[in-house]
């Protein structure tokens, strides 16, 4: 290669150095490349040519500028990816903590009615046996979990279908429980909880 073919070779690559170092994050090593190029005026002729060689290899592994970098660019996916799954699993959240405050409140209701079923067995009739279930729900029903006894309805009474059996029915109203009103858009179940137990008063 002739003097001025290198020197022609050397402008053109210290152009692209330009261009690469003010659009390209990475034309740093391009500069750095350039300025070594022109502090090595002592080396020899070949060993400059071998050094444009290196500097060329480096401006072509630099990627150039795409004018669709923007559709294929990553940067924010994870913005975008919480942005989807955001609503579904605050969804989720706001109704296991909604559900399960329930079902609290539900298993509460259902064993206060076997706790009274179980004390009224003890009556030697029905109208005995209803005032013990009411005088255990009156002195106990604070007791419960999720439950405020003003809030309970009773109704004890013998079975329609067997007089042996002895039921007691509880109603529950649940409005005061904050559940209501996490999230608009969750199905809710019934704000009266109603449960039962029956129990055999025994006999000859």
């Amino acid at each position: 290669m002739s003097e001025n073919k290198y020197f022609a070779y050397k402008q053109y690559f210290r152009r692209m150095a330009s261009l690469a170092t003010t659009r390209d994050p990475g034309g740093w090593r391009v500069l750095r490349h350039r300025r070594k190029l022109g502090a090595d005026a002592s080396k020899s002729f070949t060993e400059r040519i071998k050094h444009l060689e290196r500097w060329a290899r480096t401006l072509i592994r630099i990627r150039p500028p795409d004018s669709s970098g923007f559709l294929q660019s990553r940067s924010g996916t994870s913005a975008i990816e919480f942005a989807i799954v955001a609503p579904v699993f605050i969804l989720l959240v706001f109704g296991m903590i909604a559900y399960g405050i329930y079902f609290g409140a539900l298993h509460s209701v259902q064993q206060m009615a076997a706790d009274a079923a179980r004390t009224a067995i003890g009556g030697l009739n029905e109208a005995e046996r209803k005032t013990l279930a009411q005088r255990y729900i009156d002195l106990n029903g604070d007791g419960y979990v999720l439950i405020d006894k003003t809030k309970l309805t009773v109704d004890a009474k013998d079975s329609a279908n067997d007089s042996e059996q002895f039921v007691v029915s509880l109603s529950y109203d649940a409005r005061q429980l904050p559940i209501w009103n996490l999230l608009t858009m969750l199905p809710m179940p019934e704000q009266t909880i109603k449960r039962s137990s029956t129990i055999r008063v025994g006999g000859i």
